[in-house]
């Protein structure tokens, strides 16, 4: 066993970590993860697949991989040149500039002119037209005045009119108690952490009847969600915008694992709920809910 392997082994194993969760979370064969805890690179499918899979592994496990790769460089082999295609090397760096596009460049300046000369006819337009309209005897606009007055009297009118009244006697009808039901809000529910050791916090869920919790994916993770008795509710990866909801209500205590927390949401109650502890300090976190309803 080669000494990063020990190191990311010790680290997997401090955060309580199996392989086969450490498997589901970064979706690398279990047989490479043993590899790489062993320094056997023999079996991978190359040099690059080797370093890829071991910046998944310290991550997953709570590592800075910049920083593993710079402590034990001497044990990760290196992406040689020869593995990057030849091909890349052919790239045109030269453009030409096509004729269709000179033809365009030459009747530019025309088009510029002939556009000016269609705004100039539009304003002149516009001034005529503002002129006759001050122009128009005021006989006849009284007579406009008193047509528009006219339909607002009009039956249509009255009838919405009428209809728009009931309404108001309808709605002032209403028992007042009623109102005062509707525009009550309910009593928000309040979260508290009560206790956390290593990756595992303890929260409490009090003054509310409802236990909701939304997982919401923006990435790719690992998720748990079980009670006391072993039931599980949930157990599988999130993929990217994916959604599950989970209605508790009926349960006093409730755990939910997360593999990797920088990539979840969670929503309690409908409520965005902030992890007891950092995301970028503990990628992998598991949460007890405890639910006392109000």
């Amino acid at each position: 066993m080669t000494e990063l392997g020990k190191r990311l082994k010790e680290a997997r194993e401090a955060k309580n970590i199996s392989l086969d969760e450490l498997q589901e979370m970064t979706k690398i064969q279990k047989r490479y993860l043993i590899g790489i805890e062993e320094g056997n690179y023999a079996i991978m499918p190359g040099n690059f697949y080797v370093r890829a899979f071991i910046r998944q592994y310290a991550e997953a496990v709570g590592l800075d991989p910049d920083e593993i790769f710079e402590q034990y460089k001497q044990d990760i082999p290196q992406s040689y040149d020869e593995e990057i295609p030849q091909q890349l090397s052919r790239v045109k760096t030269r453009q030409q500039i096509s004729p269709n596009s000179t033809k365009w460049l030459d009747l530019l300046p025309k088009l510029l002119i002939a556009a000016g000369i269609v705004g100039i006819a539009v304003v002149i337009w516009l001034f005529l037209q503002h002129n006759n309209a001050e122009d128009k005897p005021q006989n006849q606009i009284a007579g406009e005045t008193t047509e528009v007055e006219r339909s607002k009297n009009s039956p249509l009118e009255k009838a919405k009119k009428e209809e728009k009244e009931k309404k108001q006697e309808t709605e002032d009808k209403q028992p007042k108690a009623e109102k005062e039901t509707e525009k009550s809000p309910s009593s928000a529910a309040t979260l508290t952490v009560v206790e956390t050791r290593g990756n595992l916090s303890t929260i409490e869920l009090t003054n509310t009847n409802e236990f909701v919790i939304e997982l919401t994916s923006k990435g790719n993770s690992w998720v748990e969600v079980y009670n006391t008795k072993g039931h599980s509710f949930f157990k599988g990866n999130l993929t990217n915008g994916q959604t599950q909801t989970f209605d508790l209500s009926a349960e006093a205590e409730v755990f939910v694992k997360i593999g990797r927390t920088l990539d979840v949401d969670i929503k309690v109650n409908g409520q965005p709920f902030t992890y007891p502890m950092d995301p970028k300090d503990e990628v992998y976190q598991k949460m007890k809910f405890i639910f006392k309803k109000s």
